[in-house]
């Protein structure tokens, strides 16, 4: 089949209209998806009918999926019974409701309102994230996006030389951190070791490099800490310009699939008394391992 694909911003992005991806899907079918993945970073399949099983299901078509790994604390019991599945919600594990302001999980989850991109703080990392919406609520709670591609290229080409065969180390309690949340046990401690991956990448079907950056990123090896944060601050605060960002705005059964590596996204606020249940499966980058 052909698809049908709508762009949604002026660089990146695309809604796939007609697809529905509880159904088994043909080889072909894949290959164009990887195509337009690799053409637009950002895919939107908007009206899908999805459990949890159906959801892993699509993205073992990808890769093999990431499995959670704050499961390691052995007093978190998590929502959500399969491990593929990371909880992008607001609910109470116990109860289904909203948790209060100072949940544990909530204040985990709360670091995705930072510029970032999906297990980078892993080796392998993140490959494909696929979002799926089973509630919202009725104002705020976007995500917005940016395409790496298109900020690298608008570089000037002296920063992009400078910035050939740097490395960066990532970490999930460098970027909680950030916020204040350092409360992991030794065990998220053991399983979450640091991972280091270049800041700049290339995609190995297309030529095209990416910044590779996050809110994960703690400094740049061999860099004086204080210099190789700013770089990487500067780095995003150029990718993230408003103009090039894809704010998308959640309406239940839509799927979002993005390419970690040549994206970032965040999270924006919502009224927290309302349910937002979000769920999310990642594959993994094996081909970097």
């Amino acid at each position: 089949m052909t698809l049908r694909i709508r762009q949604l911003h002026l660089s990146f992005a695309a809604e796939v209209e007609g697809l529905d991806l509880s159904a088994p899907l043909a080889e072909t079918t894949i290959a164009e998806l990887t195509e337009a993945i690799d053409q637009y970073g950002v895919l939107v399949f908007a009206e899908q009918t999805l459990d949890d099983a159906a959801q892993i299901a699509f993205a073992n078509r990808f890769g093999p999926p990431e499995r959670f790994v704050l499961t390691y604390r052995k007093d978190f019991a998590p929502r959500l019974s399969r491990p593929e599945m990371v909880d992008v919600s607001n609910l109470d594990p116990a109860t289904g409701a909203p948790q209060g302001a100072d949940a544990r999980f909530r204040m985990i989850n709360l670091g995705n309102r930072l510029w970032h991109t999906d297990s980078s703080f892993r080796a392998p990392c993140g490959a494909l994230s696929m979002l799926f919406a089973h509630a919202v609520p009725p104002a705020g709670g976007e995500t917005e996006f940016v395409d790496t591609v298109t900020a690298y290229y608008a570089l000037p080409p002296a920063t992009q030389a400078a910035l050939d065969g740097l490395i960066a180390e990532h970490s999930l309690m460098h970027s909680r951190a950030m916020l204040g949340f350092d409360d992991f046990s030794a065990e998220e401690r053991a399983a979450l070791p640091a991972a280091r991956h270049p800041v700049v990448r290339t995609c190995p079907r297309t030529g095209r490099k990416s910044l590779y950056l996050a809110s994960h990123a703690s400094h740049i090896v061999g860099m004086p800490v204080p210099e190789g944060r700013l770089m990487l601050l500067e780095l995003i605060e150029a990718a993230t310009r408003p103009d090039r960002i894809y704010r998308h705005a959640w309406r239940v059964g839509d799927l979002v699939l993005w390419d970690n590596r040549r994206t970032l996204h965040r999270g924006l606020a919502f009224d927290e008394r309302f349910a937002r249940d979000l769920r999310r499966v990642t594959t993994s980058d094996q081909a970097a391992a």
